[in-house]
């Protein structure tokens, strides 16, 4: 039971949300996500390369802060 609740108030990887959204007909995705310092980045790039496998758009990536605090806001559209 608790594995159950604690499944249901996870936030859901990048790729999954997507899905969702475009399953939903949303038009715009926008999703904030903090890369793993030791990966260079390349978690990001995966990530978008799923999301846009979906048949998403990217229109932009803001990154903010620095060191541990470095984040990027993704934002997709539909083509």
């Amino acid at each position: 039971m608790l594995k159950k609740l604690l499944g249901k108030l996870a936030v859901p990887p990048i790729h999954e949300a997507a899905q969702a959204a475009w399953d939903r007909g949303d038009t715009v995705f926008i999703r904030k996500a903090h890369p793993s310092p030791t990966k260079q980045d390349r978690d990001i790039a995966e990530a978008v390369q799923r999301v846009t496998a979906i048949g998403w758009d990217l229109r932009a990536s803001d990154w903010e802060g620095a060191g541990l605090s470095r984040h990027v806001t993704l934002t997709f559209t539909r083509p």
